[in-house]
């Protein structure tokens, strides 16, 4: 019973939200109204997201303290592998579904389980809300919507009913595809372990789903970014199991993110050495690495739906 209320309920949101489906075109790196989402200095940001979202905020705090930002809040309600409609129902019913972890100025709190989507949402008056499909699901077309209505547009008006300003700007976050060696079920079933077939079918998905949105002020083309350097002297060694980011990926996929939400070009990195909570030890950054970032995150901000290939082929 409680099942079927819920995808009534979702089934009546996208019913009655077919008004908020615009055609405008937004660009990957600038917001809809001409203005970078950040301004360089201070950086409130909140990601409703599985792991792939994790990944790619991980170092973000990181990143923009190094490149010169003196407030920096990014808050994150995590879920595993949680989809579009999976967030539409949490939020629909208040579902604790949620791991909600902060960083503040340099520190990631501890982690506090059992929380709704509402209580991420109204922790912090948010300047950007960043959301995704999940991973296994964003190559995917037909797990955005439900009878031709957006599953997103459906998201982005029930977390606007939960948040302080009216007119807080959403990004998307386009996810990579797996290493060539997955054995994850959706790379085997459905791409027959084929990495590009996957990484244009995600091209596809958000083209066709995500790009007519007009509540979408960004696209981050993280995944694009990641297979740009797949293509340098680094090659497909960018996860840490075949399709959760390692500690070098996440720094691309963090810059990628920074570059988008300051519409700042990278020219260099400024982080050293680089540390998540779910992977043991560190990572040193090599001069040659650093190189590759800035070639692959540029490339990807400059064509988001097409590989650039490296310069960087040796190390």
């Amino acid at each position: 019973m409680k099942r079927f209320r819920a995808v009534a309920l979702i089934l009546l949101c996208l019913s009655t939200l077919s008004l908020y489906a615009c055609t405008g075109t937004p660009g990957t790196q600038n917001s809809r109204d001409g203005k970078p989402l950040c301004d360089g200095n201070t950086l409130k940001i909140l990601a409703i997201t599985s792991s792939a979202g994790l990944n790619t905020t991980e170092l973000l705090g990181d990143i923009a303290l190094a490149e010169g930002c003196t407030n920096v809040i990014v808050g994150r309600l995590y879920a595993s592998g949680c989809s579009l409609i999976q967030h539409i129902s949490n939020a629909l019913n208040s579902t604790k579904f949620y791991e909600y972890t902060k960083f503040t100025n340099g520190t990631w709190a501890s982690v506090r389980k059992n929380t709704s989507m509402q209580e991420g949402l109204q922790d912090e008056d948010w300047d950007i809300i960043f959301i995704q499909q999940g991973a296994a699901q964003a190559p995917l077309a037909y797990t955005y919507h439900m009878n031709g209505k957006s599953y997103v547009n459906t998201l982005i008006k029930l977390i606007r009913d939960q948040i302080q300003r009216s007119d807080v700007p959403f990004v998307w976050n386009m996810t990579w595809a797996f290493q060539s060696d997955s054995t994850q079920p959706v790379f085997v079933d459905n791409f027959k372990k084929d990495q590009m077939a996957m990484y244009n079918s995600i091209l596809n998905a958000v083209k066709e789903q995500i790009v007519p949105i007009n509540e979408i002020h960004a696209i981050i083309p993280s995944g694009t970014a990641i297979q740009n350097a797949r293509t340098s002297f680094i090659g497909d060694t960018l996860t840490k199991d075949t399709y959760h980011l390692n500690n070098l990926g996440r720094v691309i996929a963090g810059y990628t993110l920074y570059s988008i939400l300051t519409e700042k070009e990278i020219t260099a990195v400024n982080v050293d050495v680089v540390s998540s909570f779910d992977i043991s030890g560190y990572h040193v950054l090599t001069d040659e690495e650093k190189q590759v970032i800035v070639e692959a995150v540029n490339a990807a901000i400059a064509k988001p739906y097409e590989i650039t290939p490296s310069k960087f082929i040796e190390q």
